[in-house]
């Protein structure tokens, strides 16, 4: 996790083991990591996807993420998050 916003990577990246995949540990993974973030009372996080990652992006969203913009051509198609941590 990073603690600072990162317009290219957000704040939080993970990466999953294609044998782990399709078993909610993604999901479980990235709802630990908020916890983390809560705990440094961050109050919000940017998550970044590529746009042919369906998986990570429901990932995502499973955990709050909204969706911020889709990312223009030369930025790779990448999709941006943000998870509000405080209330």
């Amino acid at each position: 996790m990073r603690h600072q916003y990162n317009e290219q990577t957000g704040h939080i990246g993970y990466g999953i083991r294609p044998s782990a995949r399709d078993q909610g540990l993604a999901t479980w993974v990235l709802a630990q990591i908020l916890l983390e973030a809560r705990a440094l009372h961050l109050d919000r996080v940017m998550l970044v996807c590529a746009a042919d990652n369906p998986a990570s992006a429901k990932t995502i969203e499973h955990n709050g993420g909204v969706l911020e913009e889709a990312g223009q051509p030369d930025h790779s198609s990448v999709l941006r998050y943000w998870i509000q941590l405080s209330s």
